[in-house]
């Protein structure tokens, strides 16, 4: 067997982003801030997109119910195929994709198998996203989590190790969050790109710097060399406050 080279590529290669926090921190309207046409995957319900429509339009948009495996097979057939012009696939949300896929393969009283057969099928469902020529924008709720005996803040995936896996196999983790007003400056929904104050959150391309606001396509330029000022951090948490406040 003769191994096969890659040569380097100077092409910028498509986003392929994790968006994980609380509620009401911008994870979904920052999804749908990535290039249009967005083939969106629901998984949150009929109203979750209401504000998103709002603020990206309609057009931009195409929305797709969430019912279970036959979805996650359609929407790889669909990608591949490329017809429909996407250029961003969002996946809204993880956990919820998760409990779904449980419920179908194991009803009410699910085994350990059928937990590890959804871990293998939303493994495998990334990773084939992430392989594609598309930008891909996985969203997830935040849980706190002990991890070797580290209070952390992932993203919450279901299994124990599916979190971990899930923020490898993407080249940008980023924790969302709110920088409240101050001196006058508006509110801001911002990205955390660093590991920092237990977060879990990384830039495998190290362009986008500690945080910025959560504009996916100005996170796409950034990396492709155009340059743009980053956005305030988040304020540290309060030592005397419990370490599971969220801060502002």
């Amino acid at each position: 067997m003769t191994l096969q080279f890659v040569e380097p590529s100077t092409e910028a290669q498509p986003l392929k982003a994790l968006l994980y926090g609380p509620p009401g921190s911008g994870k979904t309207c920052a999804a749908c801030s990535s290039p249009g046409p967005i083939l969106y995957i629901n998984c949150e319900g009929p109203d979750a997109l209401t504000f998103s429509r709002k603020l990206h339009g309609d057009e931009k948009i195409h929305e797709v119910a969430f019912e279970g495996k036959q979805t996650l097979v359609d929407t790889y057939v669909y990608l591949r195929a490329g017809e429909g012009g996407e250029q961003t696939v969002v996946v809204d949300s993880i956990g919820e994709m998760y409990r779904m896929l449980l419920e179908e393969v194991g009803g009410e009283r699910a085994t350990l198998q059928n937990y590890g057969d959804v871990n293998t099928l939303i493994e495998r469902f990334c990773r084939s996203l992430r392989d594609l020529p598309i930008h891909v924008v996985l969203v997830a709720h935040e849980e706190i989590a002990d991890v070797e005996g580290e209070i952390v803040r992932r993203p919450v995936t279901g299994g124990k190790k599916l979190p971990e896996i899930l923020m490898a196999m993407m080249s940008v983790v980023s924790y969302c969050g709110v920088v409240a007003e101050k001196d006058g400056s508006p509110r801001r929904w911002v990205g955390q790109l660093i590991q920092a104050n237990g977060r879990r959150a990384k830039d495998r391309s190290d362009t986008l710097g500690k945080s910025r606001d959560l504009d996916l396509i100005e996170w796409i330029n950034t990396m492709r060399g155009e340059h743009t000022p980053e956005a305030p951090e988040f304020e540290r948490p309060d030592p005397k406050k419990s370490k599971e406040a969220v801060p502002a």
